[in-house]
């Protein structure tokens, strides 16, 4: 690995948003415990995300800020914001292919250039042996690529992500529904026709001759950095193999949609979970709350936020949970239905003066008040402990979330069936995944893109996976994939050791569950 006194350098290279940012945060704690004291690592990224990087004394990880706007930062403005789609047409369809270009491209030319230039001088100061670089930080994959450094991709994507080109027979137009659609899987045949346009309206939004901002960028950049050529998400999955770049996936086959063909290049670490402190050293009241019974978990992260009939819709799904669960309770001779009660992460859309909880809380009110006063509900604004803890405290048994890589990965990994509501893009495909996979239900497909949920599809799907006649089928599955994702030490672990070893010219298959034409391994 080198001498004490030539140390190799790592430089983990990300935009600062959780989604993103978490698979670097788990990795470089692996990082941290796999690697000699003679090893470097760095960090670079934007200041948000400083203050959760882990070091140690004798192995400090070494950060650098990029100057710039952070990618949701820029995305969030009212140029490029993104506007709820109802997926009820063709033009519907084609401003979600618009506004997947403007996912990893959200800034206007001259803040993309200061983004290069900066990452331009990280990179010249840390000199990396290797980097791992976020692939949906394009400004990084155009530098990298421009200097023709070695680099590697940690991506929190899935598997099929990177591999849906290639599928054979022309899979990857009538088998796998486009993404953002509410289509199920496997696709009925039916649907095939109008996901096939879908596909191939896709493929004509993605040519870079239709997309007048990503003209301007490269325009820019080009005067320069003669030669540069701009590199995002979409030309990475398809030009992989050409740039001669290996991809860490944090999927698992198994926790996969069915694929003909996996190429070489990606590869499967499954899910990359950063570790957490336990709920009671971080919050001993909602530890000690949490131990009273069984808990529903609602946590749709902190981008989707609730408004007024949001909120009414949701607490009516959970009141009709609890409703049935009263009717029941007498005959359930295990125990396990006694008690049951729900944590729900509330993000308000409203500004909240000093002790007030604002309209939201009296909605919810109105609809779970006598659950509330019995301490069977818990509303909060804010959960102190991250999610994995509370999710791997042995009492949850049911996850609700938005359906974020992140979010259903950690939940797989803690064994914990889920009900997924998505609202956006690659979050109805976890909701599918989760179907498939048979460790969960997609909660609010009745009301597509134009709401969160409702409440009667919600509690019935609810009670199906919480207390239903397939609980346990749904139990036993999220309990069996968990216990996978720990093998090898778990994705973090395993994308550390694939790092260490493309540095060292060394590549490490031993985690690599693929055959060498690319094909599903057997096992």
């Amino acid at each position: 690995m080198g001498s004490l006194s030539t140390p190799k350098r790592i430089l983990l290279l990300t935009n600062s948003e959780h989604g993103q940012a978490n698979v670097f945060l788990a990795t470089s704690h692996s990082l941290l415990t796999l690697s000699p004291s003679s090893l470097e690592i760095h960090f670079a990224s934007f200041p948000p995300i400083h203050p959760f990087i882990l070091s140690t004394p004798s192995l400090p990880i070494i950060f650098h800020q990029i100057q710039g706007l952070p990618m949701v930062t820029a995305w969030s403005r009212s140029l490029l914001h993104h506007q709820p789609l109802k997926n009820h047409n063709i033009f519907d369809a084609i401003n979600r292919m618009f506004f997947c270009l403007k996912v990893t491209l959200p800034w206007t030319p001259t803040e993309f250039l200061q983004i290069m230039d900066s990452i331009f001088s990280i990179i010249e100061k840390v000199q990396p042996d290797i980097t791992a670089v976020d692939p949906a930080f394009s400004p990084a994959l155009t530098v990298l690529r421009w200097l023709n450094k070695k680099f590697i991709v940690l991506s929190p994507n899935t598997i099929k992500d990177f591999s849906l080109p290639y599928q054979l027979n022309g899979e990857a137009l009538w088998k796998y529904p486009v993404t953002g659609t509410l289509h199920t899987f496997p696709l009925p045949w039916y649907r095939v026709p109008g996901n096939v346009l879908l596909v191939l309206l896709a493929i004509i939004c993605s040519c870079s001759i239709f997309d007048g901002h990503r003209k301007e960028i490269q325009k820019l950049v080009e005067e320069k950095y003669k030669g540069a050529k701009i590199t995002t998400l979409n030309d990475l999955s398809l030009n992989s193999e050409r740039l001669g770049v290996k991809i860490l996936v944090a999927n698992l086959k198994e926790i996969e949609f069915p694929l003909s063909v996996v190429p070489g290049y990606v590869l499967a670490c499954g899910p990359i979970i950063r570790p957490a402190k336990k709920v009671e050293e971080v919050d001993a009241g909602l530890a000690k709350w949490l131990g009273r019974g069984k808990t529903v978990y609602i946590n749709l992260g902190t981008h989707l936020f609730f408004d007024e009939e949001r909120t009414k819709e949701m607490a009516l799904g959970v009141k009709r949970l609890l409703d049935y669960v009263r009717s029941v309770e007498w005959i359930d001779k295990t125990g396990r239905l006694k008690g049951l009660q729900v944590l729900w992460k509330l993000n308000s859309c409203e500004k909240q003066g000093e002790g007030k909880k604002g309209r939201l809380w009296e909605v919810v009110k109105r609809v779970l008040g006598e659950e509330m006063e019995d301490r069977r509900v818990r509303v909060v604004e804010w959960i102190e402990a991250e999610p994995i803890a509370v999710l791997k405290g042995g009492n949850v048994v049911c996850a609700v979330h938005h359906g974020g890589a992140n979010t259903f990965l950690e939940t797989v990994s803690a064994g914990v069936p889920q009900v997924v509501l998505p609202v956006w893009m690659d979050t109805y495909d976890f909701a599918r995944r989760a179907e498939y996979l048979g460790i969960g239900r997609w909660g609010n497909r009745q009301c597509g893109a134009d709401s969160i949920c409702k409440g009667e599809e919600l509690g019935s799907v609810l009670i199906d996976v919480v207390v239903g006649g397939r609980w346990s089928v749904y139990a036993d599955n999220a309990e069996k994939l968990a216990e996978l994702c720990k093998k090898n030490g778990g994705g973090r672990a395993i994308a550390a050791r694939h790092i260490l070893a493309e540095m060292d010219g060394q590549p490490d298959n031993q985690d690599n569950r693929f055959d060498h034409d690319g094909r599903w391994d057997s096992i």
